[in-house]
């Protein structure tokens, strides 16, 4: 005879947790044994494109940092591998965050053990233990937010996939100081008592055809989440479980960049500067921004369209010209002229990084020199940081020019202003 459970109960066994055993490994197959949960993974084949970062050691792990391009950070991400371990695709997910304004450091909770196979990622998996990794999650997020440290990270956040997802909830519970976390279908918590010391902002990416973490599931972690008073963003997608995975075989490129936007949206609102609401524009476009906090509009003149008086003695500019404006390196090589530094050559205008900048990607210099403002004194120790789209129809300029300190010091709000035009 066939019983049915009482809905409560189902959802309850649904949305079990990982469970800890009595010498601290841990149980991550959800509702799925293990042939079956390993079943969900599948390592692709491909090679990773080349890595830009750096390892380094935190906590007694050999862990790979990314740095921004441009030197100053926006926050720190905390990056929590996959089930397969701390390989190079992760590192490039890595990269990407770093190519995006972040600092992001890669965890290895694996002690080195990067897996190739399914027998060897689960071996792997269950050699963690819950206090170790916690122990190396605290240091990671130390390292970064080190106030003599190389980082200095005053907001930080947390991403994982399947096992480093769930690790990505646990640093949240365990870590107060932490901004946001990103859990891509890692196995939940859903006591709301073992929830409550979150302090962070929670964004979860499910998949409605996950067999390991079903939709039930996710519901209890929501009304959990509900219940210890606690936020959280839920997007869920018609996918499979790893359906984002940096190293999936069977990766959705669909739904994973569907998802990856909402977790750029999800960073940006949690880890940017202080930013306020502005709209400015050229002739063809109305545009609108996230100004930074301690921007103060300024009278814009003949040919710009937005003007912000930055710091004491500094000013950033947006101008719209016509056609390609004169061209990228012709400008570059004015602006030069304007710092008194030696031009721009068609090989260092190749090595720029690009910021993206209206829907393109926009190379961008940074110098220093010295400059004399219209009706002012020469500043001998100066910086200019500036960008210039190339769009339909017209060219979009932003620089940002002053002081040394000011600039150099507000050079994450200068990317964050330029990346939120819309």
């Amino acid at each position: 005879m066939l019983h049915t459970l009482a809905l409560p109960f189902a959802l309850a066994l649904l949305a079990q947790p990982a469970a800890t055993s009595d010498d601290g490994a841990m149980d991550w197959t959800g509702v799925l044994d293990e042939a079956s949960f390993a079943a969900l993974h599948e390592l692709t084949d491909a090679e990773a494109p080349a890595l830009t970062g750096e390892a380094v050691e935190v906590g007694g792990m050999d862990c790979y940092l990314s740095r921004p391009e441009l030197g100053t950070s926006l926050g720190a991400v905390i990056v929590i591998h996959e089930w397969w371990g701390l390989n190079d695709h992760v590192k490039h997910w890595t990269d990407r965050l770093a190519s995006d304004g972040y600092t992001a450091l890669a965890v290895d909770l694996y002690g080195g053990v990067v897996a190739t196979d399914r027998e060897g990622a689960m071996n792997a998996m269950r050699s963690v233990k819950k206090d170790e990794a916690i122990k190396k999650l605290l240091a990671a997020h130390d390292y970064l937010t080190d106030p003599k440290g190389t980082v200095q990270a005053e907001r930080t956040a947390s991403i994982g996939w399947c096992f480093g997802g769930h690790w990505s909830l646990e640093l949240a519970i365990a870590e107060p100081e932490l901004d946001a976390a990103v859990i891509y279908y890692g196995q939940l918590v859903t006591e709301p008592e073992e929830l409550k010391p979150i302090e962070a902002k929670l964004l979860g990416v499910f998949g409605n055809e996950d067999g390991s973490i079903p939709p039930a599931a996710v519901a209890a972690f929501k009304d959990a989440m509900k219940a210890a008073g606690k936020d959280l963003t839920l997007r869920q997608y018609d996918a499979a479980h790893a359906f984002a995975n940096p190293s999936s075989g069977r990766y959705d490129a669909e739904n994973a960049a569907k998802a990856w936007r909402e977790t750029r949206g999800f960073l940006v609102e949690n880890l940017w500067p202080e930013q306020a609401e502005g709209s400015f524009g050229s002739k063809k476009r109305k545009l609108e921004g996230w100004v930074p906090g301690g921007w103060e509009p300024m009278e814009v003149g003949q040919f710009s369209a937005a003007a912000y008086q930055v710091g004491a003695d500094s000013k950033c500019t947006v101008t719209f010209l016509g056609g390609d404006g004169g061209g990228v390196l012709p400008n570059f090589k004015r602006w030069n002229m304007q710092m008194g530094t030696p031009e721009m050559t068609e090989e260092e205008l190749a090595e720029l990084p690009l910021l993206p900048v209206l829907g393109t990607l926009a190379p961008t210099m940074h110098v220093e020199g010295s400059y004399t403002p219209m009706g002012g004194e020469k500043v001998s120790d100066a910086a200019l940081v500036g960008t210039i789209a190339t769009l339909d129809g017209e060219s979009a300029f932003v620089k940002l020019i002053g002081p040394a300190d000011e600039v150099n010091g507000a050079i994450a709000e200068f990317t964050a202003f330029c990346r939120s035009m819309r």
